[in-house]
């Protein structure tokens, strides 16, 4: 008999399971996503009344599960809030039809009547006639009739209130005009080469041709196009100037300072780059000293930024002396060797290696065995705490390893095997069925071996063996021999086995022509019939049923 350590095992995968529990993290709480849409799109997008300088339609990522707060705001169309839920790992949709804030009813009358009206330069009808649901706001009218000289105006049309347009048209001119806008305004008109005055300008009287036109402004790139000119037409011309790049210098001492522009890398120092006009962030960096930041407005003109930057040197020695005086108890050694190499650094003139061993000295100081864990919170600050941390697993694979293989050395596998006539003469009181029991593989506390002839029991066998069963004094007809065999494993329970076969008895008469078959009743069990094919002995007692 073997010694048991089941036990041991069990306690040390308790232990280990019990230090993987305590130790694994916890999972992250999962954020949801909304997904925003609205008719038209181009909504701004306000979350609990943030501006997250977004339009419809969009996706909101990284949102905090619960109620929140959403707003869309169009011009010309009325603001639109509500309320709603994220749920966890979920996309939360939201899609609204912005509803528009028209004016009230606009009428257009002209002498004599029937003529076009456009309004922002779409057609909406002819004269006399009532315009319905248009924007509140400014809008363009332009009034056409053969024979008459267009007419052209800006009008104003308020909420819920009526307004009218009353045109008299004049006699057609042998002359057209053209009416110029852009935004911004105060750009100056050139039209066929010759400065005509700033915008906004009407120019009345110009003879009808086709004409270059150019809109300059100092910090725009100039707007450049044609204008067709008809006797007794307006022309219009509305351009929208795009303000032209400008020049940022920026300088450090020292130099080799990494730029930052709104937050986006452009370069190092000295640099020259071409940026929009307007507000810009500019922020400079460089490791040893400390980052400048600065708010600019680049004009027409450009701009220029030079700064001096400031050493972090004696910070940074001071920070790694307080390291290692706060952790001398741990025996910092690295860390003293490394704060001695950035004073070397600092007195070669080497700001960038000197910040650089400093802040290698307050890591060593702060984690001597440089496991990730701060020597306050190590379990044990001089030894890594991969060791500690890899020892649990180590010990479950080694614990199971163990019962596995013990697990293997205890299996026991139940053989049985029959040499079984096919036939047996009703008068042949002495005819036998050869049964061979045995359990092969590991050790084991008992055996069983039963064997029943339809449903009686016959014989019980307790030790491994090749016995003989009694099969005479039968009735006639088919029976069934049953042989079930138990086998109580030193460990790890029973493990069982049951074989049935059948033999027929037959007269006398019938059987006396030939001899019974013998049926060998499983192949696999030939090598071990033929290993005990000498009945066993049992401590010198022959172990023979039915003899």
């Amino acid at each position: 008999m073997k010694s048991d350590p089941a036990p041991l095992c069990v306690l040390v995968i308790i232990i280990c399971l019990t230090l993987l529990v305590t130790v694994y993290p916890a999972a992250a709480q999962v954020r949801g996503t909304i997904a925003v849409s609205s008719e038209p799109e181009g909504a701004s997008i306000f979350l609990n009344d943030e501006d997250l300088g977004l339009q419809t339609n969009t996706f909101i990522e990284d949102v905090f599960p619960g109620i929140h707060y959403i707003r869309l705001e169009l011009p010309g169309y009325r603001t639109w809030e509500t309320f709603f839920e994220v749920d966890e790992g979920k996309v939360t949709y939201i899609s609204h039809e912005m509803e528009p804030i028209v004016g009230g009813p606009f009428s257009v009358a002209t002498t004599p009547p029937g003529a076009a009206v456009y309004i922002d330069g779409t057609f909406m009808g002819t004269s006399d006639t009532v315009l319905y649901d248009l924007p509140a706001g400014q809008h363009r009218i332009l009034l056409t009739l053969d024979g008459y000289a267009d007419y052209a105006a800006t009008i104003t049309i308020p909420e819920d209130m009526a307004q009218s347009l009353v045109h008299t048209f004049e006699p057609p001119s042998s002359t057209g005009r053209i009416t110029v806008s852009s935004a911004p305004t105060n750009a100056a008109i050139y039209l066929g080469g010759v400065y005509q005055g700033t915008t906004p300008l009407t120019l009345d009287e110009v003879q009808p041709g086709t004409y270059p036109i150019v809109l300059t402004r100092t910090g725009y790139e100039n707007w450049t196009g044609s204008v067709e000119v008809a006797a007794g037409r307006i022309s219009e011309i509305s351009a929208v100037l795009v303000r032209s790049p400008v020049l940022l210098a920026v300088a450090s001492i020292p130099p080799g300072a990494e730029v930052f522009v709104d937050g986006t890398l452009r370069g190092t120092t000295p640099l020259s780059i071409s940026i929009e006009q307007g507000m810009h962030t500019v922020r400079i960096e460089k490791f040893g000293y400390e980052p400048q930041e600065e708010t600019v407005d680049a004009g027409p003109d450009g701009v220029s930024v030079s700064v001096p930057l400031v050493s972090t040197v004696p910070q940074a020695l001071d920070a790694a002396e307080e390291a290692i005086r706060q952790n001398e108890a741990y025996g910092p050694d690295r860390a003293v060797a490394a704060i001695k190499s950035a004073y070397l650094q600092y007195e070669v003139g080497d700001a960038e290696g000197a910040v650089r061993y400093a802040a290698d000295a307050v890591a060593l100081a702060e984690d001597v065995d440089r496991d990730g864990v701060t020597n306050a919170r190590d379990i044990s600050p001089r030894l890594h705490n991969a060791v500690i941390y890899v020892l649990p697993v180590l010990l479950c694979i080694l614990a199971a390893a163990l019962f596995v293989r013990d697990v293997a050395l205890h299996r026991v596998l139940p053989v049985l095997g029959v040499d079984l006539p096919a036939t047996v003469r009703e008068d042949d009181m002495l005819a036998r069925a050869g049964i061979t029991a045995d359990a092969a593989g590991g050790p084991y506390r008992g055996f069983v071996c039963t064997v029943t002839i339809d449903g009686a029991t016959v014989e019980h066998f307790t030790i491994p063996g090749r016995y003989r069963v009694m099969l005479g004094g039968r009735g006639r007809g088919v029976h069934r021999l049953r042989v079930h065999l138990q086998v109580v494993q030193e460990r790890y329970g029973t493990v069982e086995r049951s074989e049935e076969w059948s033999f027929i008895v037959e007269p006398a008469e019938r059987a006396a022509g030939g001899g019974g078959e013998i049926i060998d009743a499983e192949e696999p069990v030939g090598d071990l019939a033929a290993l005990y094919e000498e009945e066993r002995d049992d401590g010198g007692t022959k172990a023979e049923a039915g003899t």
